[in-house]
């Protein structure tokens, strides 16, 4: 059963909720508000997205306060309104979106995302060994760290590239549907077509997960460097 309030039963007058209260809101709660949207559930307490909005692992926009609004009222039993939490990127509502994995992106007349702390960068460098691209990428969002160890996943990309190949009988980028093959031969073409993760919730992976084929995409090198582009900005949906 869930229990109108302005922001806590004790404190009636209140209009935000306090952080522990909001911080009761797990990955685990995101994670079943996103599905309850995605099956068609409206979230009607919450209007339609004018600044931001959070990605889902194969791109799909939804709503911030919608997402986490849903999450706040499986975790706290209530029925939550827009008032009871801010959304922006200094909030805690965008803190644990993004800690559970969505990508939050500005649209309209949304800020586009903060300069990450230099250590965090430092961090993010020492936990991967990047090349000069990456690096920008990783100064620009040091999330994206998780994105490029997924990509690099020993074997994987070897083995999406064979039954692509099974499949159609060539490698072509799944985005522009360049061949590079027409253009370089077959000794050169195949080195153009890179693997990429494009399933965004790598930070919500389990211990132990295995990433499968499914979770891959093949792209050109252009394809696949501007998505990943895209990805550190935080601008605009996954391919």
């Amino acid at each position: 059963m869930r229990v109108a309030l302005s922001a806590n039963a004790s404190s009636p007058g209140l209009e935000r909720l306090p952080a522990a209260q909001l911080r009761q809101v797990t990955s685990a709660h995101i994670h079943k508000a996103v599905a309850r949207l995605l099956a068609g559930e409206k979230a009607p307490n919450f209007a339609s997205s004018r600044d931001y909005d959070v990605l889902t692992d194969d791109g799909a926009p939804l709503a911030p306060k919608k997402v986490f609004g849903l999450a706040l009222e499986d975790a706290l039993g209530i029925e939550a309104f827009p008032r009871h939490f801010s959304a922006g990127w200094s909030q805690v509502a965008f803190e644990l979106l993004e800690k559970a994995g969505l990508w939050i992106v500005p649209k309209g007349e949304g800020a586009s995302r903060p300069k990450p702390h230099p250590g965090e960068v430092v961090a993010a460098l020492t936990a991967l060994a990047p090349t000069e691209e990456e690096r920008s990428w990783i100064e620009g969002n040091p999330k994206i760290v998780s994105h490029l160890k997924r990509e690099r996943h020993p074997g994987v990309a070897e083995r999406k590239r064979a039954e692509f190949i099974a499949l159609w009988g060539r490698l072509f980028c799944e985005e522009c549907k360049l061949d590079p093959v027409e253009a370089y031969g077959p000794e050169l073409g195949p080195a153009c077509i890179e693997v990429h993760h494009h399933r965004v919730h790598v930070s919500a992976m389990q211990p132990g997960h295995v990433t499968t084929t499914d979770d891959l995409k093949c792209l050109c090198a252009n394809c696949h460097r501007v998505l990943h582009r895209k990805l550190s900005l935080g601008r605009t949906p996954a391919i």
